[in-house]
């Protein structure tokens, strides 16, 4: 397997988990931090790439024959700590700086301590901020614990589902990583100049923003979507379980039927609520908890009528699931207090989830603004 391959795969791999975590994470930060800031984001999602470049590096490449490999003899484990010294004197040596990348022993215990100087600065700044010893204390144990758990993954041939062990235990990799949690609790600091990070109190009402209607917009997006592949996925699995046929009329008509319900479990949502899950990720709501007929229509311009119409094989659906969402894109900016085109068509206004407690459009009276 090429080099570069653990970290594309790494890459990868985040970027779907980022996708799929993305509204709980946003719904966290607007309670915890009041907002989300663009440094938030680079950390986050910096945390969640580097987690998995650890599971690659670690564990990749995988044996293609791994039958013929243990036939060879298993990779034997290394237990005797600092023997990366011997190694490094019989590479040549140290003879200055430059020699640490040359010497391939020296170049080995070197990148062990780098690849964990990350964890040791995450773990001490998103959780012992500002608490020296214990944020140094914490960080460590953490990166020797990580540290420990991929050697045994290593040695057990990850965790016995291989016949034997591909990848070396070596108990000086242990040390390496340890150290270099050690030393990434101490240049935690550093992560404060990420720019763009907030740390805003959650219980103040925020303007409502285009950034902020979009970021909903998207979190309703990505959650009917992923929700309609899960819901098809799991259909044709439980099709091809019971020895069915995936191609046949009633896996299509049960596949069809499932495609439908997160459009109308969002408007079970909506009619509830008055909002979205998108808009309660980002805490928005409208300023009047709307009527039945209101919350109907808003849901039906908006992400709800999007996703019937993106599931429906009907003619011209696809142009029609274009024009809503140019039209909801638009409307982010173009209307006042940035409600949008399915909200500025249902009369409604919107607004902080912080700011006082609304009435219901009967019970105020009067139609929402």
């Amino acid at each position: 397997m090429n080099s570069s391959y653990p970290a594309a795969i790494a890459v990868a791999v985040g970027v779907l988990v980022t996708v799929v975590a993305l509204a709980p994470w946003v719904a966290v930060q607007y309670r915890r931090r009041g907002s989300i800031g663009i440094g938030n984001a680079v950390i986050a999602v910096g945390t969640v790439v580097y987690a998995l470049a650890i599971m690659t590096y670690t564990l990749l490449p995988l044996p293609s024959d791994p039958v013929a490999l243990c036939r060879q003899g298993a990779v034997s484990a290394q237990l005797h700590p600092f023997a990366f010294i011997g190694d490094i004197e019989r590479a040549g040596g140290l003879t200055g700086p430059a020699a640490l990348l040359r010497n391939p022993a020296a170049a080995q215990v070197f990148f062990n301590v780098v690849l964990f100087v990350p964890l040791g600065m995450i773990v001490r700044y998103s959780f012992l901020r500002g608490r020296f010893v214990p944020g140094v204390v914490v960080g460590t144990l953490v990166g020797a614990a990580v540290s420990l758990l991929v050697e045994c993954t290593q040695i057990t041939g990850d965790w016995f589902i291989y016949p034997c062990a591909y990848r070396l235990f070596d108990v000086d990799d242990l040390i390496a990583n340890t150290a270099g949690a050690l030393v990434g609790t101490l240049l935690a600091p550093l992560l404060r100049l990420v720019p763009g990070q907030i740390s805003g109190t959650p219980a103040l009402a925020r303007p409502v923003t285009a950034t902020r209607r979009a970021l909903g917009m998207v979190c309703d997006v990505l959650a009917v979507t992923l929700a309609g592949v899960a819901l098809g996925v799991g259909v044709e699995l439980g099709v091809r379980g019971a020895g069915g046929d995936p191609d046949s009329q009633a896996a299509i008509s049960a596949a069809t039927v499932v495609a439908y319900l997160p459009a109308a479990v969002q408007l079970a949502w909506v009619v509830v609520s008055g909002r979205t899950l998108g808009e309660a990720a980002v805490r928005l709501r409208p300023t009047h908890r709307p009527a039945l007929g209101r919350a109907f229509l808003r849901w039906a311009l908006g992400v709800g009528g999007w996703s019937i119409l993106m599931v429906t094989a009907l003619p011209l659906t696809g142009i029609v699931a274009f024009l809503l969402t140019a039209s909801a894109v638009i409307g982010v900016w173009a209307t006042r207090n940035h409600r949008g085109f399915a909200y500025a068509t249902a009369g409604l206004q919107v607004e902080d989830d912080r700011a006082e407690r609304y009435p219901t459009d009967a019970s105020s009276g009067t139609a929402a603004p």
